[in-house]
């Protein structure tokens, strides 16, 4: 996802932005009058200028205006992602992130920094890869009430149970196929055991109904005990089982393996991702898309673009 990123911006996709520095676990490269192609395009402690250390020494500096965190989700300590965050945001830096775990678990001191040190905290990537759910609400639908939220908001275990239901594979069958095409980490632990979907949830009920949850307060339930025979029982009836997501209108929080009638909005296959939300005005909205990937760049770009926007126009949605 770093290097999609980091070419897009290079081939100007967000105008009035350069990429001056690029970081990863063992060290960082930083040009202060930005990166060249050439320099991506093999590994990065190959190249002239390499730093070995942690790059935050670059936001204590402020030797850049916005920091993109993309390092992987990590329970229970939301690090180094945690700590990236804070420090940008301490140090008057803008922050893009894909990193669901210190927004899920951090989101009101987070959001509480950012306020106080006049910074912006954009995370429409954490969720629902390129469909817009954060900016939607903010922007388009904030003069209504959202009253729930149900969805499937994870693709690796969507697509498991799909090729359960539609070829017959068990959950191991499923799940080897998946890891083989990447579509599931080597450990999909996360991903199958719920937890992906339940940060994800999170942040929508945070973020969107105005909640103050934490992990605790969702009950969590994987599909690893979901057997083939169970998926096709649920075939027989017109129905799917699908690892859902659900905020309700009393603010409970679950993630469990429930069945989906076919015609339900929300039936969908493979590794897409199905949202639906009920306001009070304008009743079911449901938004289908793809998750992570490219779809998830796209979402990174848009908040880039907002902060170009803000920091020019004075304007951003919130």
């Amino acid at each position: 996802m770093g290097r999609l990123l980091a070419k897009e911006l290079m081939d100007n996709r967000v105008p009035n932005v350069k990429l001056v520095g690029v970081s990863r676990s063992t060290g960082y490269l930083y040009r202060v009058h930005g990166l060249s192609p050439d320099e991506l395009r093999g590994e990065l402690w190959d190249s002239e200028g390499f730093t070995k250390g942690s790059a935050l020494s670059l936001m204590r500096e402020r030797a850049f205006d916005v920091l993109v965190e993309l390092t992987p989700t990590n329970l229970p300590s939301a690090e180094p992602g945690l700590s990236d965050v804070r420090t940008a945001l301490s140090n008057g830096i803008d922050v893009v992130t894909a990193n669901k775990a210190p927004v899920a678990l951090h989101y009101r001191e987070l959001t509480e920094l950012a306020r106080s040190t006049g910074t912006l905290l954009l995370f429409d990537a954490t969720v629902g890869g390129g469909i817009p759910l954060i900016t939607l609400r903010r922007l388009c639908m904030r003069g209504d009430e959202l009253l729930s939220i149900r969805g499937i908001l994870n693709g690796t275990t969507n697509y498991i149970l799909s090729r359960m239901q539609f070829e017959g594979l068990t959950f191991e069958l499923a799940l080897r196929e998946a890891q083989n095409m990447g579509i599931a980490e080597r450990d999909p632990s996360l991903d199958i055991n719920g937890y992906d979907t339940a940060l994800k949830l999170l942040i929508l009920a945070n973020a969107l109904m105005g909640l103050e949850k934490g992990l605790e307060d969702v009950k969590v339930v994987g599909i690893a005990k979901v057997t083939q025979e169970a998926v096709a029982a649920a075939r027989e009836s017109s129905m799917s089982v699908k690892l859902i997501g659900s905020v309700d209108s009393d603010g409970r929080l679950l993630v469990a393996p429930r069945l989906v009638k076919a015609n339900d909005p929300l039936c969908v296959h493979g590794t897409l991702n199905a949202i639906t939300f009920k306001f009070r005005l304008a009743r079911d909205l449901t938004l289908i898309g793809h998750g992570a990937g490219e779809p998830t760049v796209a979402a990174l770009l848009n908040d880039l673009h907002q902060v170009v926007e803000f920091r020019l126009r004075g304007t951003v949605s919130k």
